[in-house]
Formats: structure tokens, C-alpha cells, sequence
């Protein structure tokens, strides 16, 4: 009797130790310690996120520079066997537009078109390249700037043999530097840039003015074309500064002077001076000696 009481006492003490709920102590958190896991989580975000987030901009500005510099060759060889530089192509069309990615008009024996200019991108389709590489790393179709149109038809280097200088003598006093005088934009890092002042860093007049001008609109996109053909007319972030709206898409290409230049400036957070735009700028003669359309020798 007494062994079957012992029994029938430990298979309830297991049961009532089973079944029941355990100990504050031993179970989930309190409320407290939630409230403090998550003021700890929260304090690591404050500290860590900008870094982060500087970190992931700092990596597509770079991924866009490379694109740029891919773009350069690319450019090249359309030179080395058109003898010109290509047109623009119009950023305002939408996907499925037969003329999407071309320049306009092609094959470019006319000049550039006025809409092609307004709105320019790289013609990636001319280029032989995916739209993809005509982008940069925010999705914002590169925007070209190119020395063309009616009002500078003469010289257009868009126009046939536009960029072939191997005809030049380099020995005949003047005949190189007078050919470069003509031709090219400036680029300057103010908003204000008297030729040949302090702000300018390409001329004409000192024979590097520039064959055309590729412009990532970096992080903020203002000024830019989507890939659906959409334009970018508020920022997504900060911006833009009085910098920035020298660049802009969507407007006439700037060849007349005192206003003949786009801006290359370094990357400013100041809002009232915001510029994020990454810009490549290779020079005529550059492009012509790239493509092997140099002056001939001697």
C-alpha cells in the first residue's frame, strides 16, 4: 500500500510539473528588457545608418564613374569609324518607341535634331550598347551635351568628317589652334564664368574646349530622363543648387556665349549650394587623337 502511494505522489508531482507555467524568470522577456533591446536597436541605427547610407552613395558615384569612362571608349569608336561624333537621342521617348536609343535624325548626315538636342541622352542604341550602360547607378539615363545644331552647323562635329583633323598640318602656324577655337564648349566649376577667368577650366580660346559633356545627375536626379522616358523635375533628396541648373536636361543646348559652358564642380551638401551631378568632359583634340583622327604628321 504504502509502495503504490509512493507511486501514485511522484507521477503527480511529474504531471503537476508538466503542466505547469513556468517561471517568470525562466520565460520570454519583460516588458522592460523589450524597451530596452529596442532603445538599443535603435541608438545602433542612429549611429550606424548614415554611415551606411553614405557608404552605399559613395559606391554607386564610383559604379557611375566607371560607366562614364566606359562610355568615353564607346564614343571613341563611334568616332574612329563614323569621323564624327553621334547625335543625341531624345530622352523623352517612352519604352517601345521605335526611335528610343537612336540619334536623331540617323544615320546624322543632317544636323542634330532641335528636339534630340533639348532633350539629350546617349544614344545607346547607335553606340552599338544596352540602356543599361547609358544609365547611371540611380537609374537616370546619362544626359549628352553635344557641339551641334543649326546655330553652330559650320562647325558641328556631329556633321561628317566633323571630327577628322588628320588633315590639319600641325606645322602651319595657327592651323590646329584656329580649328580648336572654333569648336567645343566651355566648362567651369561657377555659375558665373567670364572667359578666361579663374572659373573656367576648359576654352576654346586656350584649345581644350570640350567635345561634349556627359552628366550623371547623381542621388538627387533632378534634370535627368528615367529609363520610361520620364523627366526628373523635383529632386528625390536634396537640390538642387544654382550649380545643378546650369546642367539640366530638358532645355536648349548652351552654345551662345557668355553662357557657352556646363559645370564639373566638386560634390557640395551645403543645401543652398547642393551639387551631386558627375560630369565627363573630354576635350575635342582628345577625342580626336582617341579615334586616331589627329593632325597628321609633319
Amino acid at each position: 500500500m504504502s509502495g503504490n502511494s509512493y507511486h501514485f505522489n511522484s507521477m503527480k508531482t511529474i504531471r503537476t510539473a508538466l503542466h505547469s507555467p513556468p517561471a517568470a524568470s525562466a520565460g520570454g522577456f519583460t516588458l522592460v528588457e523589450m524597451a530596452l533591446v529596442l532603445l538599443i536597436v535603435g541608438l545602433l541605427a542612429v549611429v550606424f545608418l548614415p554611415a551606411t547610407n553614405t557608404m552605399l552613395e559613395n559606391s554607386r558615384r564610383k559604379e557611375t564613374r566607371t560607366k562614364l569612362e566606359a562610355l568615353e571608349q564607346a564614343m571613341a569608336r563611334f568616332v574612329m569609324v563614323n569621323r564624327r561624333l553621334p547625335c543625341p537621342a531624345d530622352g523623352d521617348l517612352a519604352p517601345g518607341n521605335v526611335e528610343q536609343g537612336l540619334e536623331q535624325p540617323h544615320p546624322g548626315t543632317a544636323p542634330c535634331t532641335a528636339v534630340a538636342l533639348t532633350n539629350g541622352v546617349v544614344p545607346w542604341r547607335t553606340l552599338g550598347i544596352s540602356q543599361g550602360d547609358a544609365s547611371d547607378a540611380w537609374n537616370t539615363l546619362i544626359s549628352y551635351r553635344v557641339w551641334a545644331g543649326a546655330a553652330v552647323a559650320a562647325d558641328a562635329l556631329t556633321q561628317p568628317n566633323g571630327m577628322n583633323i588628320s588633315t590639319l598640318d600641325p606645322t602651319v602656324v595657327g592651323a590646329v589652334s584656329g580649328w580648336l577655337a572654333n569648336r567645343g564648349f566651355r566648362v567651369c566649376n561657377a555659375a558665373t564664368c567670364p572667359v578666361g577667368g579663374v572659373a573656367e577650366l576648359a576654352s576654346k580660346t586656350g584649345s581644350n574646349g570640350v567635345a561634349y559633356v556627359l552628366i550623371s545627375h547623381g542621388a538627387n536626379r533632378i534634370g535627368g530622363f528615367s529609363a520610361e522616358g520620364d523627366y526628373v523635375a523635383a529632386a528625390s533628396g536634396p537640390g538642387p543648387g544654382p550649380l545643378e541648373n546650369i546642367n539640366f536636361n530638358a532645355v536648349a543646348v548652351r552654345t551662345a556665349g557668355p553662357n557657352d559652358f556646363y559645370v564639373d564642380a566638386d560634390f557640395a551638401e551645403n543645401p543652398a549650394a547642393y551639387y551631386d551631378d558627375i560630369v565627363l568632359r573630354p576635350t575635342v583634340i582628345s577625342v580626336a587623337l582617341a579615334a586616331g583622327l589627329g593632325p597628321r604628321k609633319p
